[in-house]
């Protein structure tokens, strides 16, 4: 998934934020990063019921430490 398909569910960065466990600042690195690794792409699959699906293509080259 996309970042912004991500957004386009959850609708905001805090949603986000909690679905993941983590701050919403760490969101925004990850927008910055060019989108969310496969794991945290997993977590928020599992948390939209499925709805947006992980998918490895759109792990961003830089990766943003967990």
């Amino acid at each position: 998934m996309t970042y912004e398909e991500a957004v386009a569910h959850f609708k905001t960065g805090r949603a986000l934020a909690a679905a993941l466990g983590v701050s919403p600042g760490r969101v925004s690195q990850c927008k910055s990063a060019g989108g969310f690794s496969y794991q945290q792409q997993c977590v928020l699959e599992k948390a939209s019921g499925g709805a947006i699906e992980a998918r490895q293509d759109d792990e961003p080259a830089q990766q943003v430490p967990s």
